[in-house]
């Protein structure tokens, strides 16, 4: 069995989706007993965060906070 890391992000933690490599920052986030984990709801920019002011508005979508990674600047 693999070892997973275990994440706690937080409201505006920087967060990037491992499969399409884009990145957002997290809104909100809360337990759902369904999945007896984290949901997460995120603001993504696309593949790079802006600087300064967004040229588009984010879009927000809802994750598992499992599925998600820790983003670098």
């Amino acid at each position: 069995m693999e070892d997973r890391e275990i994440r706690a992000f937080k409201v505006g933690d920087k967060v990037k989706h491992p499969s399409t490599g884009e990145v957002g920052i997290v809104v909100h986030r809360y337990y759902e007993p369904d999945i007896q984990m984290m949901d997460l709801y995120i603001a993504f920019f696309g593949l790079e965060f802006p600087q300064g002011k967004p040229k588009r508005l984010p879009y927000i979508l809802r994750y598992a906070e499992e599925g998600m990674l820790a983003a670098q600047d």
